[in-house]
């Protein structure tokens, strides 16, 4: 094939799809890799416990969230519907 007869055609547009979600699954997990393999801290202890410290962070957040979010909807009625 000629280099002419190949610039008209053009890759199907699943296949473009695919090769760009695969090349960017290869790349995460490449980072998931090196994140496993390289870690800075060689401690599994340490990073256990920095594991379950942001655990109980995001579960402390979350809790203060959904009673903020419930103290919110007991003094803050919502407002009437308007008639049509």
């Amino acid at each position: 094939m000629t280099t002419t007869r190949l610039q008209g055609q053009h890759a199907d547009p699943e296949f473009q799809t695919w090769s760009l979600l695969h090349a960017r699954d290869n790349r995460l997990h490449g980072a998931e890799l090196a994140q496993i393999t390289q870690h800075h801290d060689p401690n599994p202890a340490g990073d256990a416990l920095h594991q379950l410290q942001a655990w109980a962070r995001r579960q402390a957040r979350a809790k203060q969230l959904q009673a903020s979010a419930i103290a919110h909807l007991r003094y803050c009625p919502p407002a009437p519907a308007q008639a049509s």
